[in-house]
């Protein structure tokens, strides 16, 4: 069934659980992943927009106005006794030299985020978007993501409300691109979505940063689908929507929700775009990571519930993700160091066991680390499967599930041990190594031969490499597999991501692996209330606008 445009009854299968379209026409499933088939669909998202945003400018200010106050309370506050010594904090530090603090802030996100420098760029579309645009949202979203990170780093509170002063310019003007046909698609109106996220990752200052990245991807999602294959055929609409593509397909993934029909296609054409065919391997990652969002969205909707049947398809997915995997491009490999050998110069603690790992540039940890965190998912859901098989087995059989079991719960291990190995990396603990013992990653991987390049002083590296590293800590933390000690250790990690790089959501994150909560809590539609949603989640809102012998015969393709 494919929704018509017209009010119409949900199909037999979903009249029972009364589904909606996001725009309140009833629908079957098929009808929600279809809906920017409806005619009113465009019309809808460009209402949307509006109406979230102009809420989101409204609370922001507020909060502005508020932050102003304490500003000009803390100004006028004296020491009891001394009336001429005032009360420290940290003004801005640009109050002392000769360049505005805009520019400070927009080098800022240049230096760390923008240029191609040891780790390599992470948002490089940023270059060329910000030339000759002046008076335009990215040019305000930029500057207010680079005075929240200093802001952040420096403790100064009269940053904080200026950069929010450019948040709410450059969420009005997105807010005027969105309400426009032409505006709506071009890349700078997505890339301006991308900064006012980052903002919110940067200023993030409590337990609901979950809900908040989850509207921002949605949003992302729907402007996305709207601006179509075009957007591919540009380097910097191709940087925009792999970067996207990524962060969404594996908050699908942990949301158990399906991926849209149109971001599939999307995703198969963009291997046809790249200049640096070796990238591709990218896109056929998430060749897989889109089924398995698919199938977890299946397991939560009860379409599959027997324990064998997720055990079958998950290691069908797994057996493509590894024939996949036996096949990296040599540029896309990594090296292990021996750590040991390497704690001649100082590692600041940022290295867990006795290896840790180099990597061409952030584009490829963070696609291994894509694919360590993906897997983590797949092998939890067989893990779980077999536990949940309450049919009385043959010896043989039973056996077989135990070993079975046993193999996910080792490479579980494993890929957790992988992600921390590449901490040094992300963090700038990445010594000279030319004297240290050097491995490859797997004897079908090949190593880079551009990985010994990258020997960055302790922490002299990135902010880059801290934000592409928060989620997958997150998730080793909270995969099962991590120790005490080694959770200890990621709390570790992300406060001084947090600290030092000026990234809140770091911080949070920290908080809550250090509390115990778990990711699919964090995920989960209970989490997030609708009095939660309306006091605190209107920032980012763009999401509502736009059998066991073959088991164990097939496992042996998963080591």
């Amino acid at each position: 069934m494919v929704y018509s445009g017209k009010p119409s009854l949900a199909c037999e299968r979903c009249r029972p659980r009364r589904l909606k379209c996001d725009w309140g026409k009833p629908a079957c499933s098929q009808c929600i992943r279809a809906k920017v088939d409806c005619p009113g669909y465009r019309s809808a998202l460009e209402y949307t927009f509006r109406d979230q945003s102009r809420d989101v400018i409204r609370k922001a200010q507020l909060k502005a106005e508020k932050e102003s106050k304490e500003i000009s309370k803390r100004q006028k506050r004296t020491v009891k006794g001394n009336s001429n010594q005032m009360l420290t904090y940290s003004p801005s530090p640009s109050s002392s030299l000769s360049h505005p603090t805009a520019e400070l802030a927009k080098g800022y996100i240049f230096v760390n985020y923008i240029a191609k420098g040891d780790l390599g760029a992470y948002m490089p579309y940023l270059s060329s978007l910000t030339n000759h645009l002046e008076s335009s949202a990215v040019n305000d979203a930029l500057t207010a993501a680079g005075l929240a990170a200093l802001s952040n780093i420096h403790r100064s509170p009269q940053m904080m409300y200026t950069a929010r002063k450019h948040y709410m310019t450059a969420l009005s003007q997105t807010n005027n691109s969105l309400g426009n046909a032409h505006l709506r698609t071009r890349d700078e109106t997505l890339a301006t979505v991308v900064l006012l996220s980052m903002f919110e990752v940067l200023t993030c200052g409590d337990d609901l940063f979950m809900t908040r990245w989850i509207k921002h991807l949605d949003g992302a999602a729907i402007l996305i689908e709207t601006r179509g294959r075009e957007q591919l055929s540009r380097p910097e609409g191709l940087a925009l929507f792999s970067q996207l593509r990524t962060q969404i397909v594996l908050s699908h993934v942990y949301r158990q929700k399906h991926t849209s029909a149109i971001i599939r296609s999307l995703s198969q054409e963009a291997a046809k775009y790249r200049l640096n065919k070796d990238d591709a391997i990218i896109d056929r990652l998430s060749g897989i990571t889109i089924p398995l969002g698919d199938l977890c969205a299946d397991i939560q909707e009860g379409t599959i519930s027997c324990p064998s049947d997720i055990v079958r398809c998950a290691l069908e997915l797994d057996a493509q993700l590894q024939s996949i995997m036996s096949d990296i491009p040599a540029s896309m490999g990594y090296r292990t160091v021996n750590a040991a050998l390497a704690h001649r110069m100082s590692m600041v603690n940022t290295v867990w066991g006795v290896q840790y790992h180099t990597y061409r540039d952030i584009t490829v940890s963070s696609f291994w680390n894509n694919y360590r965190s993906a897997r983590l998912v797949l092998l939890d859901l067989i893990v779980e499967a077999i536990k949940a098989m309450n049919t009385p087995l043959l010896d043989n059989k039973k056996e077989a599930h135990h070993h079975l079991l046993r193999q996910c719960q080792e490479i579980s291990r494993q890929l957790v041990e992988d992600i921390c190995a590449s901490v040094p990396f992300h963090l700038g603990s990445v010594v000279d190594d030319n004297h240290v013992d050097k491995t490859s990653n797997h004897p079908t991987f090949r190593s880079s031969s551009d990985a010994d390049r990258h020997h960055a002083p302790p922490f002299v590296v990135p902010a880059a490499g801290g934000f592409a590293l928060m989620w997958p800590l997150l998730i080793a933390a909270d995969s099962g597999y991590a120790s005490k000690e080694l959770r200890a250790w990621i709390i570790d990690c992300l406060n001084k991501i947090g600290r030092s790089m000026g990234i809140n959501q770091a911080l949070a994150m920290a908080q809550l692996v250090q509390e115990g909560e778990s990711t699919r809590a964090w995920l989960s539609p209970e989490y997030s209330s609708p009095e939660q949603d309306d006091q605190e989640g209107a920032v980012g809102n763009e999401a509502r606008a736009l059998q066991a012998d073959d088991n164990a015969f097939r496992f042996s393709t998963l080591t």
